[in-house]
Protein backbone atom coordinates (compact mmCIF):
# COMPACT_ATOMS: atom_id res chain seq x y z
CA UNK A 1 0.00 0.00 0.00
CA UNK A 2 1.45 3.43 -0.97
CA UNK A 3 2.19 5.83 1.87
CA UNK A 4 -0.63 8.17 2.85
CA UNK A 5 0.05 11.91 3.03
CA UNK A 6 -1.37 12.18 6.52
CA UNK A 7 0.56 9.32 8.08
CA UNK A 8 4.12 9.68 9.34
CA UNK A 9 6.25 9.00 12.40
CA UNK A 10 4.86 12.01 14.21
CA UNK A 11 1.19 11.13 13.71
CA UNK A 12 1.94 7.59 14.81
CA UNK A 13 3.77 8.77 17.93
CA UNK A 14 1.00 11.18 18.89
CA UNK A 15 -1.84 8.85 17.94
CA UNK A 16 -3.53 11.39 15.66
CA UNK A 17 -5.05 11.13 12.18
CA UNK A 18 -3.60 14.27 10.61
CA UNK A 19 -0.28 16.11 11.08
CA UNK A 20 -2.03 19.16 12.50
CA UNK A 21 -1.05 20.48 15.95
CA UNK A 22 -2.97 23.38 17.43
CA UNK A 23 -0.95 26.15 19.03
CA UNK A 24 -1.61 26.14 22.79
CA UNK A 25 -2.53 29.84 22.89
CA UNK A 26 -1.42 30.46 26.46
CA UNK A 27 -3.66 33.06 28.06
CA UNK A 28 -6.35 32.56 25.42
CA UNK A 29 -6.69 28.79 25.76
CA UNK A 30 -10.02 27.07 25.30
CA UNK A 31 -10.89 23.58 26.49
CA UNK A 32 -13.59 23.39 23.83
CA UNK A 33 -11.20 24.37 21.03
CA UNK A 34 -8.55 21.89 22.14
CA UNK A 35 -11.13 19.10 22.30
CA UNK A 36 -12.59 20.03 18.90
CA UNK A 37 -9.18 19.88 17.20
CA UNK A 38 -8.53 16.47 18.75
CA UNK A 39 -11.99 15.18 17.82
CA UNK A 40 -11.36 16.11 14.19
CA UNK A 41 -8.11 14.16 14.08
CA UNK A 42 -5.45 16.73 14.98
CA UNK A 43 -3.73 17.37 18.29
CA UNK A 44 -5.60 19.90 20.37
CA UNK A 45 -3.38 21.87 22.76
CA UNK A 46 -4.09 23.88 25.91
CA UNK A 47 -1.68 26.50 27.22
CA UNK A 48 -1.70 26.17 31.01
CA UNK A 49 1.39 28.17 31.94
CA UNK A 50 -0.56 30.93 33.70
CA UNK A 51 -2.75 28.62 35.77
CA UNK A 52 -2.40 27.38 39.31
CA UNK A 53 -2.14 23.59 39.74
CA UNK A 54 -5.78 23.17 40.79
CA UNK A 55 -6.97 25.14 37.75
CA UNK A 56 -4.79 22.98 35.49
CA UNK A 57 -6.37 19.87 37.00
CA UNK A 58 -9.84 21.25 36.25
CA UNK A 59 -8.88 22.13 32.67
CA UNK A 60 -7.61 18.61 32.02
CA UNK A 61 -10.80 17.12 33.42
CA UNK A 62 -12.95 19.34 31.19
CA UNK A 63 -10.97 18.48 28.07
CA UNK A 64 -11.30 14.78 28.87
CA UNK A 65 -15.05 15.23 29.25
CA UNK A 66 -15.15 16.59 25.69
CA UNK A 67 -12.82 14.18 23.87
CA UNK A 68 -11.38 10.71 24.17
CA UNK A 69 -8.64 11.54 21.66
CA UNK A 70 -5.02 12.57 22.45
CA UNK A 71 -4.44 16.21 23.44
CA UNK A 72 -1.49 18.25 24.69
CA UNK A 73 -1.01 20.39 27.78
CA UNK A 74 1.62 23.11 27.40
CA UNK A 75 3.76 24.75 30.10
CA UNK A 76 6.61 27.24 30.24
CA UNK A 77 9.70 25.76 31.88
CA UNK A 78 10.94 29.25 32.77
CA UNK A 79 8.17 31.47 34.07
CA UNK A 80 9.94 34.70 35.02
CA UNK A 81 11.44 37.67 33.23
CA UNK A 82 14.31 39.44 34.92
CA UNK A 83 12.97 41.85 37.52
CA UNK A 84 9.54 40.21 37.78
CA UNK A 85 9.73 39.90 41.55
CA UNK A 86 10.63 43.57 42.02
CA UNK A 87 7.97 45.05 39.72
CA UNK A 88 5.42 47.22 41.56
CA UNK A 89 2.26 49.23 40.93
CA UNK A 90 4.21 52.31 39.82
CA UNK A 91 6.00 50.30 37.12
CA UNK A 92 2.67 48.80 36.06
CA UNK A 93 1.09 52.24 35.67
CA UNK A 94 4.08 53.56 33.71
CA UNK A 95 3.82 50.68 31.27
CA UNK A 96 0.09 51.16 30.92
CA UNK A 97 0.22 54.93 30.39
CA UNK A 98 0.72 54.84 26.55
CA UNK A 99 -2.45 52.72 26.21
CA UNK A 100 -4.72 54.80 28.44
CA UNK A 101 -6.19 56.99 25.68
CA UNK A 102 -6.80 53.99 23.44
CA UNK A 103 -8.60 52.13 26.22
CA UNK A 104 -10.75 55.16 26.91
CA UNK A 105 -11.62 55.54 23.22
CA UNK A 106 -12.80 51.95 23.13
CA UNK A 107 -14.66 52.23 26.40
CA UNK A 108 -12.56 49.39 27.75
CA UNK A 109 -12.04 48.98 31.49
CA UNK A 110 -8.76 50.21 32.92
CA UNK A 111 -6.59 47.22 33.97
CA UNK A 112 -5.76 47.07 37.65
CA UNK A 113 -2.47 46.09 39.22
CA UNK A 114 -2.16 42.66 40.78
CA UNK A 115 0.93 41.82 42.85
CA UNK A 116 3.19 39.29 41.19
CA UNK A 117 2.45 35.73 42.22
CA UNK A 118 5.19 33.34 41.11
CA UNK A 119 4.20 30.02 39.56
CA UNK A 120 6.40 27.01 40.18
CA UNK A 121 6.90 24.88 37.06
CA UNK A 122 7.45 21.69 39.06
CA UNK A 123 4.09 22.09 40.81
CA UNK A 124 2.30 22.64 37.50
CA UNK A 125 4.09 19.70 35.87
CA UNK A 126 3.14 17.43 38.77
CA UNK A 127 -0.53 17.84 37.84
CA UNK A 128 0.19 16.76 34.25
CA UNK A 129 2.18 13.78 35.42
CA UNK A 130 -0.42 12.62 37.93
CA UNK A 131 -3.17 13.03 35.32
CA UNK A 132 -1.10 11.10 32.76
CA UNK A 133 -1.94 13.53 29.99
CA UNK A 134 -1.33 12.11 26.49
CA UNK A 135 1.14 14.83 25.44
CA UNK A 136 3.23 17.28 27.51
CA UNK A 137 4.62 20.15 25.42
CA UNK A 138 6.81 22.95 26.72
CA UNK A 139 8.82 26.04 25.79
CA UNK A 140 11.47 28.28 27.36
CA UNK A 141 13.74 25.44 28.40
CA UNK A 142 13.95 21.74 29.16
CA UNK A 143 12.25 20.12 32.16
CA UNK A 144 14.45 18.46 34.79
CA UNK A 145 15.64 14.94 33.98
CA UNK A 146 13.40 13.44 36.67
CA UNK A 147 10.27 14.87 35.04
CA UNK A 148 11.23 13.61 31.58
CA UNK A 149 11.98 10.16 32.99
CA UNK A 150 8.59 10.03 34.68
CA UNK A 151 6.95 11.04 31.41
CA UNK A 152 8.64 8.13 29.66
CA UNK A 153 7.62 5.75 32.43
CA UNK A 154 3.99 6.88 32.10
CA UNK A 155 4.02 6.89 28.27
CA UNK A 156 3.47 10.66 28.14
CA UNK A 157 4.77 12.01 24.82
CA UNK A 158 7.07 15.02 25.32
CA UNK A 159 7.36 17.88 22.82
CA UNK A 160 9.95 20.66 23.22
CA UNK A 161 10.47 23.89 21.29
CA UNK A 162 13.73 25.03 19.69
CA UNK A 163 14.52 28.42 18.16
CA UNK A 164 18.13 27.54 17.24
CA UNK A 165 19.96 24.37 16.13
CA UNK A 166 21.77 24.36 19.49
CA UNK A 167 18.47 24.27 21.35
CA UNK A 168 17.29 21.45 19.10
CA UNK A 169 20.44 19.48 19.90
CA UNK A 170 19.94 20.08 23.63
CA UNK A 171 16.35 18.82 23.43
CA UNK A 172 17.45 15.76 21.48
CA UNK A 173 20.12 15.01 24.06
CA UNK A 174 17.50 15.29 26.79
CA UNK A 175 15.47 12.59 25.02
CA UNK A 176 12.26 14.45 24.15
CA UNK A 177 9.98 12.67 21.71
CA UNK A 178 9.43 15.53 19.25
CA UNK A 179 10.86 18.98 18.64
CA UNK A 180 9.02 22.04 17.32
CA UNK A 181 11.23 24.24 15.14
CA UNK A 182 10.10 27.80 15.89
CA UNK A 183 11.62 30.27 13.43
CA UNK A 184 11.78 34.03 13.93
CA UNK A 185 8.66 34.41 11.76
CA UNK A 186 6.56 32.94 14.58
CA UNK A 187 4.22 35.52 16.05
CA UNK A 188 4.19 36.66 19.65
CA UNK A 189 7.00 35.89 22.05
CA UNK A 190 10.11 33.85 21.30
CA UNK A 191 10.67 30.55 23.09
CA UNK A 192 14.47 30.90 23.22
CA UNK A 193 16.28 29.50 26.23
CA UNK A 194 20.01 29.11 25.49
CA UNK A 195 20.52 32.67 24.27
CA UNK A 196 18.56 35.91 24.34
CA UNK A 197 15.62 36.11 21.95
CA UNK A 198 17.30 38.81 19.85
CA UNK A 199 20.26 36.47 19.36
CA UNK A 200 18.04 33.52 18.35
CA UNK A 201 16.45 34.76 15.13
CA UNK A 202 16.95 31.81 12.80
CA UNK A 203 14.33 31.51 10.04
CA UNK A 204 12.09 28.45 10.02
CA UNK A 205 13.36 26.90 6.77
CA UNK A 206 16.97 27.50 7.76
CA UNK A 207 16.32 26.16 11.26
CA UNK A 208 14.78 22.95 9.93
CA UNK A 209 17.63 22.48 7.45
CA UNK A 210 20.34 23.14 10.06
CA UNK A 211 18.61 20.80 12.49
CA UNK A 212 18.16 18.02 9.93
CA UNK A 213 20.42 15.72 11.92
CA UNK A 214 18.19 16.08 14.97
CA UNK A 215 15.68 13.26 15.25
CA UNK A 216 12.22 14.80 15.72
CA UNK A 217 10.45 11.60 16.59
CA UNK A 218 12.47 8.61 17.82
Amino acid sequence: MPPRWNKNRLTAKLGIDYPVIQGPLGGLSSQKLAAAVSNFGGLGSFGAHGLAPEAIKEAIAEIRSLTSKPFAMNLWVSMEDEGARTSDENAFNRSLAPLTTHLAALGAPHPTFKPYSPARFEDQARVLLDAKVPVFSFIFGIPPREILEECRAKSIVTVGTATTPEEGAALQEAGVDAIVASGFEAGGHRGSFLRAAEDSLTGTLSLVRKSSTTSTCP
